[in-house]
């Protein structure tokens, strides 16, 4: 069986592809993405937040330390490549959140609902606990992926992924 990667998955050494840093949303295939994408900058100007800087090869990443994805579509007007591409029929990223249920605080014993109140999409719950603190866990059919609950984490017990 062969898979596709590009060259910088192979400077990795990320022959599965399972490594590939974040893009901007609606970014599609890595591959095809970084083929077409010519690095210039335009989404990370435009992106409101400020949490789409620019990575290896010029080419645009995530950053959630700094904020959260809005999915204004800012980065995709801009992109001039035409890299970003909006397709109403999928979403528009693959991304999602996961909890480290040994560095979350709430699974120690101790009240916290960081990751709970800004998720606007409700694929955080808190699940009571008899005889303890509620507990956060994701639906991940529900997480847009947008990354409000990563910065916010006092113990950084949440993890970005593209699944």
């Amino acid at each position: 069986m062969s898979v596709a990667i590009n060259r910088m998955q192979f400077l990795r050494g990320d022959y599965s592809g399972k490594s590939s840093p974040i893009r901007p949303p609606w970014a599609g295939d890595e591959i095809q993405f970084t083929q077409t994408c010519d690095g210039c900058g335009e989404c990370i100007e435009q992106c409101p937040t400020k949490i789409i800087r620019k990575g290896r090869g010029n080419y645009p990443v995530i950053n959630f330390n700094v904020g959260e994805c809005l999915f204004c579509g800012k980065c995709v007007d801009a992109c001039e490549p035409k890299a970003l591409i909006i397709n109403e029929s999928q979403p528009p990223w693959s991304v999602e959140a996961s909890i480290n249920t040994v560095t979350c605080i709430a699974f120690n014993g101790v009240e916290c609902r960081s990751c709970y109140d800004p998720c606007e999409a409700n694929s955080i719950t808190m699940t009571p606990r008899l005889g303890g603190v509620s507990i956060p866990v994701i639906n991940t059919d529900l997480c847009t992926g947008c990354g409000a609950c990563f910065a916010i984490c006092p113990t950084k017990a949440i993890t970005m992924f593209t699944n």
